[in-house]
């Protein structure tokens, strides 16, 4: 095991989410990326479940492995949010996507067994590349999660009108998933939300 990979892990708690902060969200109510950690992988379950419900065969360990992963890197590069990202027009993505893959060799660097490392890299590499139906799940719990966090944002009084303009913008991606389990908590999500209205 490595000290780096403990390390970051534990660095996650205190690391915030700062698309929140773009989008007008106090620093106090924005969650951590370990916060989002955990929603995503409880999402990440329920889809692949409802998936496995309608014969869909999905690899569970891999879907779990994946979203508890996902954003491991940005204990060394900070959430890096689209918003800074859309000054660098359309390399912004680019960039991103090779820091934290520079971020991710360095996590891997400390730990002793080459297979454990390799995988964790083939991991990562397959959450970029969402072409396996197990990072298509993660990828649509992880904007689900936004929405919900919007949700919790509404119920506690933060009305910011950026949070409608990033609601309609998830929505419109999730909307396009070719997962269909993903329209059954969406809807969910939407209903929470109306009953905040």
């Amino acid at each position: 095991m490595s000290r780096r990979l403990l390390t970051a892990i534990s660095s996650l708690k205190r690391t915030p989410r700062s698309g929140w902060l773009t989008h007008g969200v106090s620093l106090q109510d924005v969650e951590s990326v370990a916060d989002h950690t955990f929603s995503t992988c409880a999402l990440s379950l329920i889809l692949t479940d409802f998936e496995l419900k309608r014969g869909v065969h999905v690899n569970v360990e891999r879907v779990l492995r994946m979203a508890t992963l996902h954003d491991l890197a940005e204990a060394f590069t900070f959430d890096i949010s689209k918003a800074y990202l859309a000054y660098l027009g359309k390399r912004g993505e680019v960039i991103k996507d090779e820091i934290e893959a520079s971020a991710w060799k360095h996590l891997v660097k400390g730990i002793k067994s080459p297979q454990m490392s390799n995988n964790y890299l083939r991991m990562h590499r397959e959450y970029l590349e969402n072409k396996t139906i197990e990072a298509k799940i993660v990828h649509a719990a992880d904007s689900l999660d936004i929405l919900l966090q919007i949700v919790d944002l509404r119920r506690r009084g933060n009305q910011q009108s950026c949070l409608k303009n990033l609601w309609k913008a998830t929505i419109k991606r999730l909307r396009a998933s070719a997962i269909p389990s993903v329209s059954t908590v969406l809807k969910m999500i939407e209903a929470l939300d109306n009953m905040n209205e």
